[in-house]
């Protein structure tokens, strides 16, 4: 999973990539247009390290996110043709954005539009990603007119309708992610990478002073929640970035004097799985315990075809142990023992935590 950070200049987003990569990159200036900084992160899974306890692994692998900071938006659409060559192509990678948006006092750093006002900021990022997928779109428009004229296909035809869709809906000012478009339509037009339809984290970015006033910060904002759309999330990302810059011990005395239970890393990533409506089930064994992503709902045959196409192909049964009973006795003989391994087919919606071993025939 790729998660693209983007926010006006000055936002702090550079500084929650430091937080969340445990890197150094420079903060406190203007990002040079087009640059893109990448970081691959392990997923906090405390149900890894008691699998690995069970199971004495000779490999152990997390679930990974790779988060791009990334420069080049302004919340300026007065040139629209400059949309097309400031912003970056990567963030049009990305499966997810979270937009970075400054709600932190600083006379030191002055807010590029002249005030603190996380509302109006929302508006003008959404905004330009807005106008950079109109553009696209009229662009894409005009060319099917001219191939219709000539060849009117009619899978050109089903592509011009849904185009049209799109154009009315951002016309509007209104983000593609709130279409709601089949899947297959979603299918057609994904070769597009439109930026308004990707799913929207808003990362509020909050002083340290007003840390302990998140949960009324995040209610203020609660109107930007929209089921597998947009989530909303409050972090002071100074302060984390500290906290990722301290020792394991260091950490835990300067988090509980702040009051924190939870590093901006967990809240962040937990927020991001739930927005894209994903979970992780588990494998275990001498080999290795690996934590595997996928989307909620999948069946037990394509949560299979993540290891491996081939366990698809060839999928017999799956054998698996909810994790809460694997972990309350210590052993898999054990659960077999008490009749927690069960035998489920092709039908089966893996569950989060699932423990589970594939039965495959090639």
């Amino acid at each position: 999973m790729i998660i693209g950070i983007i926010g006006l200049p000055q936002s702090g987003k550079t500084t929650l990539f430091n937080a969340l990569c445990g890197t150094h990159q420079e903060t406190g200036g203007y990002t040079a247009k087009g640059e893109v900084h990448r970081g691959v992160v392990k997923v906090p899974d405390p149900r890894i390290d008691v699998l690995v306890e069970i199971y004495s692994p000779k490999k152990i692998t997390h679930a990974e996110i790779e988060w791009m900071d990334v420069a080049g938006f302004t919340g300026d659409v007065s040139d629209r043709n400059k949309l097309d060559t400031e912003i970056p192509n990567a963030i049009r990678q990305a499966d997810a954005i979270a937009h970075v948006v400054r709600a932190f006092e600083d006379a030191n750093l002055p807010h590029v539009k002249g005030s603190i006002d996380p509302e109006r900021d929302i508006r003008l990022i959404e905004e330009e990603l807005i106008i950079s997928d109109l553009v696209t779109v009229e662009k894409r428009l005009e060319r099917l007119d001219k191939l219709l004229r000539v060849t009117p296909d009619d899978s050109m035809k089903r592509e011009k309708a849904i185009i049209d869709r799109c154009y009315e809906q951002l016309s509007s000012n209104k983000p593609l992610r709130d279409l709601n478009l089949p899947p297959e339509d979603e299918k057609t037009i994904r070769c597009f990478q439109f930026l308004s339809i990707k799913p929207m984290l808003l990362v509020l970015n909050i002083s340290e002073a007003d840390m302990p006033k998140r949960a009324a910060i995040l209610q203020d904002f609660s109107q930007h929640t929209k089921p597998n759309a947009c989530a909303v999330e409050a972090v002071s990302a100074k302060v984390e970035m500290e906290l990722a810059e301290l020792g394991e011990e260091d950490r835990a005395i300067f988090m509980n004097e702040l009051g924190v239970t939870q590093s901006a890393l967990d809240r962040v990533i937990r927020s991001s799985y739930d927005l894209m409506g994903l979970i992780s089930y588990l494998t275990g064994g001498e080999k290795e315990v690996h934590a595997w992503t996928i989307k909620r709902g999948m069946t037990a045959p394509k949560a299979a075809a993540v290891i491996h196409k081939d366990f698809e192909t060839g999928f017999i049964k799956a054998e698996v142990i909810p994790y809460e009973k694997l972990a309350q006795v210590m052993s898999e003989s054990e659960a077999k023992k008490h009749g927690w391994m069960r035998l489920e087919g092709k039908e089966y919606i893996v569950q989060d935590g699932d423990v589970i071993f594939f039965r495959f025939n090639l």
